[in-house]
């Protein structure tokens, strides 16, 4: 097996990449068109970005909708007058859109983190193991994964380039 040998600022000496792994070390100009797309989706909001994200998700796996019965759904309401009280039709949540901003909110530090991989490889792998339990398998982050695209399509638009939806 072909390896690699990279420099990081934050080691001494080089660190073992599998070759096949390569494609998936971000190169300066890949971080820097994630940047200037995220900075587009951060002006509409991230609970804007979550109902978005959210309706993308189910649409691509209807049956992910179990993941959220209502009693986790009621975890994440705000309890305020103007969010509405009626949580019957997941499809219209208050709570599925801030749970979802929450998760926008993660790509955000993912993107700030772009620079510092030795700290945001253990974020991401604390998290995804955190929500092993909560039945998510592997499937379900790759709905997710291609959600999140068709979301940053919706959002950005023409601004979405075939460069842009490479880095991500």
């Amino acid at each position: 097996q072909q390896v690699a040998q990279i420099r990081t600022p934050q080691r001494r000496g080089p660190s073992q990449i599998p070759a096949s792994a390569l494609p998936a070390v971000p190169t300066e100009q890949m971080k820097s068109a994630v940047e200037r797309s995220w900075e587009q989706v951060q002006a509409l909001g991230t609970y804007n970005v979550g109902e978005i994200l959210y309706r993308h998700t189910f649409m691509i796996m209807p049956e992910a909708i179990h993941l959220f019965p209502p009693e986790v759904r009621l975890k994440y309401r705000e309890w305020s007058p103007d969010e509405g009280n009626d949580e019957s039709n997941a499809y219209q949540s208050p709570a599925l859109r801030k749970l979802f901003s929450k998760f926008v909110n993660a790509v955000g530090c993912a993107v700030v983190g772009l620079h510092d991989s030795s700290k945001l490889v253990p974020m991401l792998t604390q998290l995804g193991a955190r929500h092993i339990n909560y039945g998510v398998n592997e499937a379900h982050w790759e709905t997710l994964g291609k959600a999140f695209k068709s979301a940053l399509r919706e959002i950005l638009r023409e601004s979405f380039t075939q460069e842009g939806e490479g880095a991500w």
